[in-house]
């Protein structure tokens, strides 16, 4: 077992014991996890030097603000996957021992996904950054429908003057080391420069004659079940010169994938 992994384990049977009994010793642990005394004694030392539990005069042991959101974390991990597999008609105890080995490695992603299954079947959306759009084309050139809105009006969306400025096409490029979307424009004006929002931060998108270049970290995906993919968007400032956007200069973008 890894390292990590065991440290979870750990961590998670403190929570679950402290939820059951209130107070929790080495002891429980043993008996909880069916290891031995002097295994649970050196992992109890590794965690107490960690800052992930404190131990008191008598024994006791507390988890720590860290240790209770790592433990968090893994118990619902488990309690997901455990009653995903439940639900697809796997017995209750091998269900409860896969999900174990699962709930370390599963991303945040894929975890959210499992969780809309849960409540709706197979009819959800959901929307996810940094997917890596290599895996759903093969290399080459795509064309797909694009539009600029303004970001503050959502229902009904109204298009963006900007959006004159490009044509209704966007191409994304997909390559063997990577994938990035080009944003064709008309007749820009020379200062123009291009922003998305990466995360937090404002990030100058690359300018060739009047086309733009985007990452994939300038976009998040939606998620359909019906469809890998449906639409993608960002927000996008649009300057002239190299000062960052202010807010009356972003723009929503999205682009229609099919």
């Amino acid at each position: 077992m890894k390292i990590q992994e065991s440290a979870e384990n750990y961590l998670e049977a403190i929570l679950i014991l402290q939820q059951n009994k209130g107070s929790v010793r080495s002891i429980d642990i043993a008996h909880y996890l069916n290891f031995s005394k002097p295994s649970v004694s050196i992992a109890m030392k590794n965690l107490r030097n960690s800052d992930m539990i404190t131990v008191d005069s008598d024994g006791f042991i507390s988890l720590t603000e860290a240790g209770h959101k790592i433990a968090d974390t893994i118990f619902e991990r488990h309690t997901v996957l455990s009653n995903m597999l439940i639900k697809l008609g796997v017995p209750a105890e091998i269900a409860a021992e896969d999900a174990c080995r699962m709930e370390h490695v599963i991303s945040g992603n894929v975890l959210q996904g499992v969780q809309e299954f849960l409540k709706y079947g197979e009819t959800y959306d959901r929307v996810v950054r940094d997917v890596d759009l290599r895996y759903l084309y093969p290399e080459g050139t795509y064309s797909f429908c694009m539009s600029l809105y303004h970001m503050e009006e959502r229902f009904p969306r109204r298009l963006a003057e900007e959006s004159e400025w490009f044509l209704e096409m966007a191409e994304l490029i997909v390559s063997d080391k990577e994938s990035f979307f080009i944003l064709h424009g008309k007749e820009i004006e020379k200062d123009c420069r291009l922003w998305y929002l990466d995360g937090e931060k404002w990030r100058m998108a690359k300018r060739e004659q009047n086309d733009f270049r985007l990452p994939q970290s300038a976009l998040t995906c939606t998620v359909s079940a019906a469809s890998p993919l449906t639409e993608c968007d960002g927000v996008l400032g649009i300057t002239e010169g190299i000062q960052k956007p202010e807010e009356a200069q972003c723009r929503e973008l999205n682009i229609h994938i099919w």
